[in-house]
């Protein structure tokens, strides 16, 4: 069914395609390369992420996604294809893909709003469904920049419930981390940035 859904193209394709990626049937391989042969540019991001879920030269999917919003983020245009190229990278990092993570943040950190919003979301997406993953992240960059870009995007978010369990497990995670631990000092500072 999705399969059919993705070759047929539409409304649906990016979501398809994603879903085909995360499902992670190698016999998907051959729709992803007839999707990629006609899907428009705001796809093509979505096309690589799911190949590279489904384990195919992912170190090269990855970093086509990295230049592709680099590339987009410095002409400043493809607005499309940059929030595209965010979810992508998304996809991989909650897949467990910390370079992907890493490029993220690294990349919105001198990018210009276009690109920075996209990421933003991308990253507060990634909070609300692997919290642990997102403090060991921020564990090992620059925490003050990370969680603003985390602010960023949990205002432009909807989910209360969702954000709620983060602080939640922000909280507990504080109160069980030793007081001179890296893990202690990040939650004092999501706790304090975010206000909650």
């Amino acid at each position: 069914m999705l399969t059919a859904i993705a070759r047929q193209g539409g409304p649906l394709l990016d979501d398809a395609v994603l879903a085909l990626g995360r499902i992670g049937d190698p016999g998907a391989l051959d729709a992803l390369a007839d999707v990629q042969r006609s899907a428009p540019p705001p796809v093509q991001p979505i096309v690589h992420a799911a190949a590279c879920l489904l384990g195919a030269d992912c170190a090269a999917h990855e970093k086509f996604l990295i230049d592709t919003l680099k590339a987009t983020g410095e002409k400043n245009q493809g607005q499309e294809v940059v929030r595209a190229a965010a979810t992508a990278l998304g996809a991989l990092v909650l897949a467990g893909r910390s370079s992907a993570a890493e490029a993220l943040l690294a990349i919105a950190l001198h990018a210009p709003d276009s690109v920075r919003a996209p990421i933003a979301l991308a990253v507060a997406t990634l909070a609300l469904r692997h919290p642990p993953l997102t403090f060991t992240l921020f564990e090992k960059n620059p925490a003050k920049e990370g969680v603003a870009l985390l602010a960023e995007g949990f205002d432009m978010l909807e989910e209360d419930f969702e954000k709620e369990r983060f602080f939640a497990l922000a909280r507990k995670t504080y109160w069980s981390a030793s007081a001179d631990s890296p893990a202690r000092a990040l939650m004092q500072t999501l706790i304090v940035e975010l206000e909650f």
